[in-house]
């Protein structure tokens, strides 16, 4: 084996159990499916939300999605079965590549039949 085989297998063996995706510019975005960084920013979208204040930062993973070459196939890599929790919205993330914020709270409505 030479050289450039016993990197690539060091190199494999080193991102141990990460998933990736390709980016616009050819190269990949390594991320740990197991993490919870994803559904924790969920978390506090969904109190920003309710309180009335901006998003958090979003993990580098979510930023990353906008960049995919297929954003589509990215999503539903990253985010995909994740009943509806994606704080941002799919449309604008897969058409356009923008991380657009959606509503995560439902509002109660206002009974005016008086």
């Amino acid at each position: 084996m030479g050289l450039k085989g016993i990197i690539k297998r060091l190199e494999l063996a080193a991102r141990g159990d990460l998933a990736s995706f390709t980016l616009t510019d050819g190269s990949k975005h390594y991320y740990s499916p197991a993490s919870p960084e994803r559904i924790l920013h969920t978390f506090d979208c969904m109190r920003a939300s309710y309180s009335g204040e901006e998003y958090p930062e979003p993990p580098e993973t979510i930023k990353a999605l906008t960049r995919a070459r297929d954003r589509a196939a990215a999503f539903e890599q990253v985010a995909g079965g994740n009943f509806g929790l994606f704080p941002y919205e799919v449309e604008a993330l897969i058409e356009r590549g923008e991380l657009v914020p959606r509503e995560m709270v439902a509002r109660a409505q206002e009974d005016f039949s008086e």
